[in-house]
């Protein structure tokens, strides 16, 4: 066991995995450290320059390739969040002040991972999972299709996203003094004929390097979820040509009482159809708000195109049900990317106990776009 002064703590097995590891630490948490490492991940093939922006100011527990069946809990002592694992369960939970507001499923059965439950500061969730109508509505997901192959609907011969392993994690406070946790994971993009296979690194045709960074905010009332995706073409093609659906992307199925009712609004201010069943509307940002057992709770979510390519579209929806996603509207412009090229996605969610005018939703976007983390806090205005 190799454990550095700075509080964090690694399980070694060779120089090499502490070289890589310390790569990855230094660029995830904010050490007193000008130096970058350079490292090679193998899943990735490529040499990196590992600098990445700091979001968290205390110690940390990191992990890197656990074994199966594998279970931790990490959390800084000035950290009120907790990150617990259970690997062979294919479960993710961050709890503060020991309730839960997120639950991450990453089961190797699953067609793909996704965050089965988040919730407010009041507990209500805001996220609903597998209903009847629509069995592969899964949370909030991220799906598209490559070269053809859908990893959004499960039918027929859907592709699988992969879990590969957890990379790292870790809770602490981020520079802003604000409890947050993170976890970064490995995910292979296959087709239903590979799935099964025990190694997928050769015949992936995405290779997925997933970050979500969850910050609770107790003065604001807000939970934000900030979700990263990098990605690489695979071995498994020469080129991938990224398309899909109007609504395909990071997408949220709402709870049962948004349906019908719920309150929709976006960046633009532009209008929604009289019959609101399948709306796209070009937007920053857009929202949806409706009481869960009597209390009001909020969602809303953002896009930065500095962060991701092509152009963003919303998809929304409340009858016959709620639902809201952000798109690279792939379905009118498909993107292209040969071997070994790189490209990444970037949104914030945001989630509230209480209603959240247009006004203020637009000046907390200007807040995270100007160059601030989702860790930022939110509008004076409002606390």
């Amino acid at each position: 066991m190799a454990v550095l002064a700075t509080g964090l703590s690694w399980s070694v097995d060779t120089p090499v995995q502490l070289r890589k590891r310390l790569s990855q630490a230094f660029g995830v948490l904010n050490l007193p450290i000008r130096v970058g490492f350079g490292f090679r991940d193998s899943s990735f093939r490529f040499w990196k320059l590992v600098r990445r922006p700091a979001f968290l100011a205390a110690n940390a527990v990191c992990l890197a390739g656990a074994p199966a069946g594998f279970a931790s809990e990490a959390a800084s002592s000035g950290s009120d969040l907790v990150l617990a694992i259970q690997e062979a369960r294919g479960k993710l939970e961050i709890r503060f002040k020991d309730r839960p507001l997120l639950v991450y499923a990453f089961a190797s059965n699953q067609f793909k991972p996704y965050v089965r439950e988040l919730r407010t500061l009041r507990g209500d969730n805001v996220l609903r999972d597998a209903p009847a109508d629509h069995l592969h509505h899964h949370g909030l997901m991220y799906a598209i299709r490559a070269n053809g192959v859908n990893f959004w609907e499960e039918t027929g011969q859907p592709g699988h996203e992969r879990s590969v392993k957890l990379l790292l994690h870790g809770s602490g406070r981020n520079a802003a003094g604000l409890p947050q946790a993170t976890f970064t994971q490995l995910i292979h993009w296959v087709a239903d004929k590979d799935k099964a296979r025990p190694e997928t690194e050769a015949c992936a045709l995405l290779v997925e390097r997933r970050t979500l960074t969850l910050t609770a905010d107790e003065a604001t009332g807000e939970v934000a979820l900030e979700w990263r995706g990098e990605f690489e073409v695979g071995a498994g093609a020469p080129k991938v040509t990224l398309t899909g659906s109007e609504y395909n992307g990071l997408g949220l199925r709402l709870p049962e009482a948004f349906n019908h009712a719920a309150k929709h609004q976006n960046s633009e201010g532009a209008p929604y159809s009289a019959t609101q069943n399948r709306d796209v509307i070009a937007a920053r940002w857009s929202a949806v708000s409706h009481a869960i057992g009597g209390r009001e709770a909020v969602v809303a979510v953002f896009a930065n195109p500095d962060r991701t390519a092509g152009p963003t579209r919303f998809f929304s929806m409340l009858n016959p049900f709620a639902y809201l996603s952000v798109t690279q509207g792939l379905d009118k412009a498909p993107l292209e990317y040969k071997a070994g090229e790189r490209f990444g996605i970037g949104y914030l969610v945001l989630v509230y106990a209480d209603f959240k005018p247009r006004e203020f939703l637009q000046q907390r976007y200007q807040q995270w776009v100007g160059g601030r983390e989702a860790s930022a806090t939110a509008p004076a205005a409002n606390r």
